[in-house]
């Protein structure tokens, strides 16, 4: 456990919190709604979920490296 809250600490920084983050919400918002005009219903569903993962992976990254520092 210590070890993977050093990486988060480590690599995460606010930089990387953005990216994922804006990622996350194109992957989750903009994303499905191209592919569901191009007839692509399954990839649409799987696209938002992996957008709302992404979302959920960056919460919580920036949650552990400010609650624990080292």
């Amino acid at each position: 456990m210590y070890s993977l809250l050093h990486f988060v600490r480590q690599y995460f920084t606010v930089y990387m919190f953005a990216n994922v983050f804006i990622v996350g919400i194109y992957e989750a918002f903009i994303e499905p709604k191209y592919l569901e005009r191009k007839g692509l219903d399954r990839d649409s569903k799987l696209c938002k979920w992996i957008g709302l993962f992404y979302i959920f992976i960056g919460i919580v990254a920036i949650i552990l490296r400010t609650f624990f520092p080292m």
